[in-house]
């Protein structure tokens, strides 16, 4: 949990493959994160892991099934603008998935 809670010169993270949880409060007020990459064994996400990265420009996910996310408050205070990028055909679960960005609010977009 935490790990790089408050980092503020932490600019871009791809998750190392291997990693199967995002813990608690990981990335939390990250002012200076803008991007993301989650790869394909991520199979969950802690409450608060990206609270209040301000910054974030987007979220790449690599995996075809979403990871779980055990609450909205994951994702609380990032901004609208962000851009959530999902592989090609997994619109739909992505943007039906529990805990995710609101669809309303946040733009998704295949690769």
């Amino acid at each position: 949990d935490s790990a790089f809670y408050n980092c503020s010169s932490l600019a871009s993270i791809t998750i190392p493959e291997g990693v199967k949880n995002i813990s608690g409060s990981a990335f939390q007020n990250c002012s200076s994160l803008a991007s993301i990459t989650i790869p394909e064994g991520v199979t969950s996400i802690s409450s608060g892991a990206f609270n209040s990265c301000y910054g974030l420009g987007f979220i790449k996910f690599v995996s075809q099934t979403p990871p779980t996310v055990a609450n909205v408050n994951a994702w609380n205070y990032i901004p609208t603008d962000c851009i959530i990028y999902v592989p090609q055909g997994t619109l739909s679960a992505y943007t039906s998935a529990t805990n995710y960005p609101d669809p309303a609010t946040y733009t998704y977009v295949e690769y």
